[in-house]
């Protein structure tokens, strides 16, 4: 693995993680703990260390300060020590489930600009003549995973305001009220953040762009009254029309993104052993080679757990 695309796996893993994030929008009986340790030491670490990401920020004026200020306070909101949303307990991790929107307020903007960074780096690669091919396959598989993901979710928090929309205007005989009104912007909110997820899409291929995007907007359509629903469909068809259709979607991209993923931070993780090793050699073990041995066996123990996609099965 050349350096060029160490910097680019490096980038690809923390946009994993802040992706993972979105897990805490999936309803589960419970969440592994030791998954939320690691998503919440990986999320902050880039930028309190010397990392790539840290690095590019450092560079880029304005735009990386506010970058950064965005990732402190993703962390702050969601994962410190005050969060609401996320909190440690004797009986296991309690998720706030009536907080979504915060999640996705602040994982899209994140995860989006990270994936522009990529981007940017797999450009200027690809001018000087540099092979980033593995890279950039791992960069497209995980574009596809990303977008299925939320938009899952997205649809799901959708579906369920929907009908809660529904109920609360039966039970005032249609008349709105400010409880109506409340989760009228919620949804709204919700149909934001699905627009940006399809503006930002590099995703061409037709089983995501029929099966998720067209799904996704005829949904759209059909719960805010701007698209008839088909004859002899009700909206429980079409909620579960959707959520299969993007599960399926999901199914088929994660293992993909699996056979790239795995291997290519494997191979991270050697190199980085091998950076290592040379400089203990060269400098006769000093703490900053054993901090770093420490955190590239870190990352290796973490391949087969935090850093795998989210587990989808039990969605929706």
């Amino acid at each position: 693995m050349n350096p060029i695309s160490q910097v680019l796996a490096t980038l690809i893993h923390y946009g994993v993680e802040v992706r993972d994030t979105l897990e805490y929008c999936i309803k589960r009986d419970q969440y592994d703990v030791s998954l939320y340790d690691e998503k919440k030491r990986a999320v902050l670490i880039e930028v309190e260390e010397n990392t790539p990401l840290k690095d590019i920020i450092n560079r880029s004026g304005e735009n990386g300060a506010r970058l950064e200020k965005q990732i402190r306070e993703l962390y702050e909101e969601i994962y410190g020590e005050n969060s609401t949303i996320l909190k440690k307990a004797e009986d296991g991790l309690r998720v706030d489930g009536n907080q979504h929107i915060a999640i996705y307020n602040h994982v899209i903007p994140v995860y989006e600009q990270v994936n522009t960074i990529v981007l940017g780096v797999i450009g200027d690669a690809k001018k000087n003549n540099q092979d980033v091919a593995q890279m950039e396959a791992l960069w497209a598989a995980n574009e596809r995973l990303y977008r299925g993901v939320a938009m899952m979710v997205l649809a799901n928090d959708l579906i369920a305001q929907f009908e809660e929309f529904n109920k609360v205007m039966q039970e005032n005989k249609g008349t709105p009220t400010p409880a109506s009104n409340f989760i009228s912007q919620d949804i709204q909110t919700l149909i934001n953040h699905v627009n940006t997820i399809k503006a930002n899409s590099r995703v061409v291929e037709l089983d995501y762009k029929e099966g998720v995007e067209d799904k996704v907007s005829a949904f759209i359509e059909n719960i805010s009254g701007r698209r008839a629903l088909r004859t002899g469909m009700r909206f429980p068809d079409v909620f579960a029309d959707v959520q299969r259709s993007i599960n399926d979607y999901i199914k088929s991209t994660e293992s993909v993104f699996r056979t790239l993923y795995i291997p290519a931070m494997n191979e991270l993780v050697e190199a980085a052993k091998g950076q290592v090793s040379e400089g203990a050699h060269l400098q006769d073990g000093s703490e900053l080679e054993v901090k770093s041995q420490a955190k590239a066996e870190k990352k290796a123990e973490s391949v087969e757990g935090e850093d795998a996609p989210i587990d989808l099965g039990k969605a929706a």
